[in-house]
């Protein structure tokens, strides 16, 4: 694929969404992990993490760190609610006896890993891919 002037090939791109789903499963194995984490150092409960993909601009040949998508930051969901369970016995219930919990729903976070599994898998079959195609055209020139 030609970009401008500088000539990507296929695998660097597919290298770069896998590093970035990579990333993305990472974020929602953290998501899950503190699912129920009422308490963090700041004495708020977690709050969901959100990675934030972005398209890099191309740049030559030999900087792959510049090439295809990236995950330049993650961000902390506040756009969602906390949500609050009422458990007076709990050690972070407030005055009334309900706990705020984390914002994390682990059925969307499920789904979310399924998607990025989904799209590392299509990204190591586009490397693959290329592989083998490389593969077959040297066996074309050698007969």
């Amino acid at each position: 694929m030609k970009i401008g002037r500088v000539d990507l090939s296929p695998r660097e791109i597919a290298l770069t969404g896998m590093q970035s789903q990579r990333t993305r499963m990472n974020v929602v194995a953290n998501n899950i992990a503190n699912a129920f984490t009422t308490r963090m150092p700041d004495g708020q409960p977690f709050r969901r993490q959100v990675p934030i993909f972005r398209g890099e601009q191309v740049l030559p040949r030999g900087d792959t760190s510049r090439f295809g998508v990236r995950v330049p930051r993650i961000e902390a969901d506040h756009h969602s609610p906390l949500r609050t369970v009422y458990e007076p016995g709990h050690p972070d219930a407030n005055e009334d006896g309900y706990v705020t919990y984390p914002n994390v729903d682990l059925a969307v976070e499920m789904v979310n890993l399924l998607a990025a599994q989904r799209a590392y898998e299509a990204n190591i079959a586009v490397v693959q891919s290329g592989g083998q195609m490389h593969e077959r055209a040297l066996d074309i020139l050698r007969t």
